[in-house]
């Protein structure tokens, strides 16, 4: 039953791209001294307009307003821009404490959507 209202969707999906990303970021850590490593980064979740639920459709009031997420389908790992130590390595475990900082943030954003909705739905069923 769950699965069909889009709001609970939206924040698996939130918390699904947070839980990626977080092992990604746990990886690049655990590689910090590896020589010739690359740190990995996948893109920013984000609702395609052609993908999203007919019954939820975001209003952008601005330019710009929604374009920071990518649904999970789009998930790519890639590279990310940093500069090298001498042996090689990309990783910078300021940057990576940032993105688990964001990746925080992220999570809990779509746990307290999922809390507040299933509050409303027990508020309605007069629980």
């Amino acid at each position: 039953m769950t699965n069909d209202i889009s709001i609970l969707s939206l924040a698996h999906s939130v918390a699904r791209h947070a839980s990626q990303r977080q092992n990604i970021v746990a990886a690049n850590i655990a590689n910090a001294d590896t020589p010739a490593y690359k740190a990995q980064d996948i893109k920013p979740f984000q609702i395609e307009p052609d993908q999203a639920d007919p019954a939820f459709q975001p209003y952008a009031t601005r330019t710009g307003h929604l374009n920071n997420y990518r649904s999970e389908s789009q998930i790519q790992t890639f590279a990310s821009n940093g500069e090298a130590s001498p042996n090689g390595n990309t990783v910078s475990l300021e940057t990576e404490m940032t993105k688990a900082v964001e990746i925080r943030h992220q999570y809990d954003m779509a746990l307290t959507i999922y809390r507040k909705s299933m509050d409303i739905l027990r508020t309605s069923l007069g629980r």
